[in-house]
C-alpha cells in the first residue's frame, strides 16, 4: 500500500518557463572553458550525463577540478532559475491536491533537479513549503534524475520502502528515475512531454492534470 507521494517541481507543480537546453548549454560552455572534452555532447544530452562525462575525465585523486566545475555551473543555473521562478505560475488545484493528500495521511516529499534557491522561492511564494516533510534539490544529492539516487534518499528520509511511494513528475526522466528506484511513477502531461510519449516510457499512470491525482491514489 502506498503511503508516500514524492513530487517533481518544475512542470509538475509550477512552470518556471526555463528551457532545459539552456541548462545544458551552460554546463557544456563551462566544461569547454575549463578544458574538458565536450565532443559528442549537445543540447539533448541529459544534464546528469553531461556532468558524468566531466567527472570521468578527472582522476580520482583530483576531484576538486570537477567539484569546481559543478559549483560554477550550478551558480550560473541558480541565477537563471531564480529569474524563472519569479515569473512562474502555479498549476490549477496544486495546493488543494497537496492539502487533501496530506490530510488523509500521505507522507509528502519533493525532489527536483532545480537548485535550492529557486525551489525555496517557488514553494514560499505559493505557500507550499510547509506541506512537504522533505525537499531535496540538486544541491542535496550526488546525481540528478534520471539517476535514482535522489528518490532513494527521499524514501530513506521519509522512512518508507520504495514500493510504498509514488513519484509524480512531468518528464520521461522522472519516469526513468522512479523505475530505477523501485517506485511507481505517475506522469503528468503538463510539461514538455505528451501523454503518448510518457506512456511509451512505461509510466505506471499518466494523467493530464494534477487534479486527477487523488483519484489515482484512491483518495
Amino acid at each position: 500500500m502506498a503511503v508516500a507521494a514524492i513530487f517533481d517541481l518544475d512542470g509538475t507543480l509550477v512552470t518556471f518557463k526555463l528551457d532545459i537546453r539552456e541548462w545544458r548549454k551552460v554546463i557544456i560552455d563551462v566544461m569547454s572553458k575549463r578544458g574538458f572534452d565536450t565532443s559528442g555532447l549537445d543540447l539533448v544530452t541529459p544534464t546528469q550525463e553531461i556532468l558524468d562525462r566531466a567527472k570521468a575525465q578527472v582522476p580520482s585523486d583530483a576531484t576538486e577540478r570537477y567539484d569546481s566545475l559543478r559549483r560554477e555551473a550550478f551558480t550560473i543555473l541558480d541565477s537563471l532559475e531564480i529569474e524563472g521562478a519569479r515569473s512562474a505560475s502555479l498549476f490549477p488545484g496544486v495546493g488543494e491536491v497537496l492539502r487533501r493528500l496530506k490530510s488523509t495521511g500521505f507522507r509528502l516529499g519533493l525532489l527536483t533537479n532545480s537548485g535550492r534557491a529557486a525551489a525555496s522561492l517557488s514553494l514560499t511564494r505559493w505557500d507550499l513549503q510547509g506541506l512537504f516533510e522533505l525537499v531535496l534539490t540538486r544541491d542535496d544529492i550526488d546525481a540528478m534524475k534520471p539517476r535514482p539516487e535522489g528518490l532513494s534518499k527521499a524514501a530513506r528520509m521519509l522512512g518508507v520502502l520504495p514500493h510504498q511511494a509514488y513519484y509524480v513528475g512531468d518528464s520521461v526522466y522522472d519516469v526513468m528515475a522512479a523505475r530505477a528506484a523501485g517506485m511507481k511513477s505517475i506522469a503528468v502531461a503538463t510539461g514538455n512531454y505528451t501523454a503518448e510519449r510518457l506512456k511509451s516510457e512505461r509510466a505506471d499512470y499518466v494523467i493530464t492534470a494534477l487534479t486527477e491525482l487523488p483519484k489515482v491514489l484512491g483518495v
